[in-house]
């Protein structure tokens, strides 16, 4: 099943249990998002990103830089543990992880969910690629991929028992977009994926595709 038709079965599962109220609090998130233009304002193939710390599993500290050890990287940018969707993505991006290596990229997932949280999202879905914590959303802000959480969907998620100030050790209530960067050894974005919709992520094999077919002649 590719990941398309698994993201369509949640979507619809959740429709069906879910109150209508709940879900136009979400969707009205999702267009006030398109409205802000922070798809616009993001960072977009040409621009580079910035070398900032991120955290591992055990709470260690490493510069973005030196997790490129390929030739490309893909930045997977996700909202945490907690969210299906991104759960769904992070276990086909591990299943094609070798057929990533073998075209010259390597993934890591990246979250503001904190260290320990991460770590339970690498078990959960038995990841091998890197899950990292950006503390406090300071290079997915950097990038442009992050909005905070209006007063409705804050009480929509604390009514679904969410604790942001738990999940992201702070009082920022802020998420990122589900969105995916690949990056060179430049540190030059050479791809974007971004969607306001949280529901919605690229088919990891269209990225496979990508490499094989635009990105694999790109002079480093």
């Amino acid at each position: 099943m590719t990941l398309q038709e698994q993201l369509k079965q949640m979507r619809n599962a959740t429709m069906e249990r879910m109150p209508q109220s709940i879900i136009k609090v979400f969707t009205d998130s999702i267009d006030d998002i398109r409205k802000n233009k922070l798809k616009e304002n993001a960072l977009q193939v040409g621009d580079y990103v910035p070398n900032m710390n991120l955290q591992d599993n055990s709470g260690d500290s490493s510069l973005l830089s030196d997790l490129i050890e390929q030739k490309f990287l893909i930045l997977n940018f996700y909202r945490g543990g907690w969210c299906p969707y991104c759960n769904m993505e992070l276990r086909e991006y591990e299943r094609l992880r070798e057929a990533f290596n073998e075209l010259n990229a390597d993934i890591v997932g990246i979250s503001a969910e904190i260290s320990k949280l991460a770590n339970a999202t690498t078990n959960k879905n038995a990841l091998s690629f890197p899950v990292l914590t950006d503390v406090d959303a300071q290079l997915m802000k950097a990038i442009g991929i992050v909005f905070k959480l209006d007063e409705a969907s804050k009480k929509e998620f604390e009514n679904l028992g969410m604790d942001f100030t738990k999940i992201h050790g702070n009082n920022n209530f802020e998420l990122p977009v589900p969105a995916v960067y690949i990056i060179n050894k430049k540190m030059e974005v050479v791809f974007v994926h971004f969607e306001e919709d949280y529901m919605t992520r690229i088919e990891p094999t269209e990225l496979l595709h990508i490499l094989k077919n635009n990105l694999q002649t790109e002079k480093i």
